[in-house]
C-alpha cells in the first residue's frame, strides 16, 4: 500500500510540475509598479499571524487592494478583502479543495498582479500554476521553512502524512515548482540557502519575516511579581512536541519546585498533553491557557519564553515574546538562530536536550540582574521586525526590474 501511495504523490508532483512547465510558456503581462491587486490563500490559526504577514503587505505604498481566499478567517481591515468558499461548494467538495477552488474563481475575477499562496504544499504550487496560466506573476510564502519540501520527511501536510522517510523525487520537484515562482518569502536566511542549492534563483528569494507590530507587543512596565517563569506560546500538534515542554519541566521541578509554566494554544493534542502532565505529577505547575486572543496580556505575566518544536521557519510567536521583553530557550531548528543568539538574548538548545533546557532556563531563573539583561537584549533584537521596515522591504520587491 505504502508503494501505491508514493506512486500517487510523485506522479501528483509531477504533473503539477508539468502544467506549470507548459503555461510557462505563455508570455507574462507587463508589470506595474503600483496599484497592485493581489490575491492569496493559506490557512491562518490565529489573528496574530494574519496581522504580522498582511497588514505589511495590505498598507504597502504600492498595493491597492488584497484579497485572502480562506474559509477560517473572520477579518477587517481597510484595503483588504476576505473571500470565503460558498457553503454549498464546501459541503460537496470539502473546506480545503473548495477554499482551492474559489481561489481560482477569485484569482480569474480579480485580475490580479499577483497570486501568492503560505507553504508550497498546495497553495503555493496552486497560486504558481494559476499565475502561469493568468500571466501575471506568483508569490510563494516559506512560511514553514524547508519541511515544506518534504526534504526532512516527516510532515503535517494531510496528503504526505504517509511517508515514512524522505524521498529524493518529492523534494526534487517540490523545489522546480517553487522555483518557477516570481517571487518567494522566506522567513530566515536557512531557507533562503536551502532553496538557493536546490537550484532556486537567488535574485527570487527574499527573506521577509511578519512584522511584529511594537503598539500591539511591548514590555510590561511591571517587571516584579510576575505569575508565571515559562511561557510557550503554539498550536497543540505534534511538530510542536509539547510534550517535550512537560518534560524539561519535570526536569526542572527538583531545583525549583515552585516554578510555574504557561501553555497558551489550542489543538488536537490538548487532552493528552494535559494527560502527559498528569502522569509527570506536574499538572499543578502547568496551566494550559487555551486559544487566546489577547496574547499579550499573558507574556506580560512570564519570564522566559520557550519553544521546543521539532522543526520551525522563523517562529512569529517568539519575535511576539521577544518584543516584549521574554528572553527566549528554543531549540536550533529552521531559522531561529537568525535572530535568537545563545547568551545575549536567550539560548539556542541543540538535539532537543531536555538536560540543556533545563540547565539554561535555571541559569536565567536564579539569576535576576542576567534575566534583566537578557530582557533588554531581546527587545533590542527585534526591531528589524517593526511593521515600517517590513512595509519598506515589500515595496522593494514590488518594484523591482521585472516584478
Amino acid at each position: 500500500m505504502y508503494k501505491v501511495k508514493i506512486l500517487f504523490a510523485r506522479l501528483t508532483i509531477f504533473i503539477l510540475y508539468c502544467l506549470i512547465f507548459l503555461f510557462a510558456l505563455l508570455p507574462k503581462k507587463k508589470a506595474k509598479k503600483h496599484g497592485h491587486i493581489i490575491v492569496l490563500t493559506g490557512t491562518f490559526y490565529s489573528k496574530n499571524w494574519i496581522d504580522a504577514h498582511l497588514i505589511p503587505i495590505v498598507t504597502c505604498s504600492s498595493v491597492h487592494h488584497v484579497y485572502i481566499v480562506a474559509n477560517n478567517v473572520n477579518y477587517s481591515v481597510e484595503g483588504l478583502t476576505v473571500v470565503k468558499s460558498p457553503e454549498l461548494l464546501t459541503k460537496y467538495c470539502g473546506d480545503t479543495l473548495a477554499r482551492l477552488i474559489s481561489f481560482f474563481i477569485c484569482s480569474v475575477r480579480m485580475k490580479p498582479d499577483y497570486i501568492g499562496g503560505f507553504h508550497i504544499l498546495f497553495n503555493a504550487s496552486l497560486a504558481v500554476l494559476f499565475a502561469k496560466i493568468l500571466r501575471c506573476r506568483s508569490i510563494y510564502f516559506c512560511v514553514g521553512g524547508i519541511t515544506e519540501t518534504l526534504a526532512a520527511g516527516k510532515t503535517e501536510n494531510r496528503f504526505f502524512k504517509f511517508l515514512d522517510g524522505k524521498d529524493k523525487f518529492l523534494t526534487l520537484y517540490i523545489c522546480r515548482i517553487a522555483a518557477a515562482a516570481d517571487r518567494i518569502i522566506t522567513m530566515g536566511n536557512g531557507a533562503k540557502l536551502f532553496l538557493q542549492e536546490a537550484g532556486v534563483h537567488a535574485a527570487n528569494i527574499h527573506v521577509i519575516s511578519g512584522a511584529i507590530d511594537h503598539n500591539k507587543f511591548y514590555p510590561c512596565v511591571v517587571q516584579n511579581g510576575k505569575k508565571y517563569d515559562l511561557v510557550l506560546t503554539a498550536r497543540l500538534s505534534k511538530v510542536k512536541q509539547v510534550n517535550l515542554f512537560l518534560d524539561v519541566i519535570n526536569k526542572i521541578q527538583y531545583q525549583k519546585p515552585d516554578c510555574k509554566a504557561l501553555v497558551i494554544g489550542d489543538g488536537p493534542l490538548l487532552n493528552d498533553l494535559k494527560s502527559y502532565a498528569d502522569s509527570l505529577n506536574v499538572s499543578a505547575m502547568v496551566d494550559f491557557a487555551g486559544h487566546q486572543d489577547d496574547v499579550l496580556s499573558w507574556l506580560h505575566q512570564s519570564k522566559i519564553y520557550v519553544l521546543t518544536s521539532r522543526s520551525e521557519g522563523l517562529a512569529l510567536s517568539m519575535l511576539e515574546g521577544l518584543k516584549t521583553g521574554l528572553p527566549a530557550v528554543v531549540p536550533n531548528v529552521g531559522d531561529l538562530s537568525d535572530v535568537l543568539i545563545s547568551g545575549y538574548n536567550g539560548f539556542l538548545i541543540e538535539n532537543h536536550s531536555v538536560e540543556d533546557f533545563a540547565r539554561q532556563i535555571l541559569y536565567l531563573l536564579n539569576d535576576e540582574k542576567l534575566l534583566n539583561e537578557y530582557s533588554h537584549n531581546a527587545l533590542a533584537s527585534t526591531k528589524r521586525f517593526d511593521i515600517e521596515c517590513v512595509q519598506t522591504q515589500w515595496l522593494n520587491v514590488f518594484q523591482e526590474p521585472g516584478s
